[in-house]
């Protein structure tokens, strides 16, 4: 008889465990599906940004079709926009050959955005100070305001600072005979490349 109830006992105990055993499974099962449906959710929103960025990518086109110098220290040049969607640029870059010009215009911000200009020559002492302009005073319109529509071209002007201590590139002319070169940087990250001999 003590025999039977240590069977009964052992076949509890078994059952139980089984019990136990079964219920971690399932509720181990459960965690690792919600990781893994979380991280399968994560992926997706990342793959569709991405899809996102890059049809921005591919749909923005535009060409710098003519530059001209306006006055000793102020030229212009045409964007057209050959694109799917509306152009803004990002940035321009006016460098010469040589080396005596070298000026980032551009902005920052997204939902106030900061017209700036700085002097690439300078130190790095001066650059986030001194040669840090505001934009708005040297570029026509301001480039966070341009905007091309498709098939249509934008004039933007733009004029290079007034001499400033420690900031080689401002205070410089037009000079005869040297390539200026600019570099346009669409808001989707194309990048398109103008130079033209004065």
């Amino acid at each position: 008889m003590k025999v039977i109830q240590a069977s009964r006992r052992a076949a509890t105990s078994e059952a139980i465990a089984s019990v136990l055993l079964i219920a971690i499974t399932v509720i181990g099962g459960a965690a690792v599906f919600g990781y893994v449906n979380t991280q399968a959710g994560l992926s997706e929103l990342n793959y569709a940004n991405s899809i996102g960025v890059t049809n921005s990518y591919l749909a923005e086109n535009f060409k710098v079709i003519d530059l001209y110098f306006a006055t000793s220290s102020q030229l212009g040049f045409w964007v057209y926009n050959t694109g799917n969607v509306n152009f803004q640029p990002f940035s321009v870059r006016l460098y010469d050959s040589a080396g005596q010009v070298n000026v980032l215009f551009n902005y920052t911000g997204t939902s106030t955005k900061v017209d700036r200009v700085y002097d690439l020559r300078a130190s790095s002492a001066y650059y986030y100070t001194t040669c840090r302009l505001a934009g708005s005073s040297y570029e026509s319109p301001t480039l966070s305001t341009v905007s091309a529509k498709i098939k249509n071209a934008q004039l933007i002007l733009l004029t290079i600072p007034p001499t400033t201590t420690n900031c080689p590139s401002y205070g410089q002319t037009y000079a005869t005979g040297t390539t200026y070169y600019i570099v346009v940087t669409g808001l989707n990250g194309n990048v398109v490349t103008y130079f033209q001999v004065k």
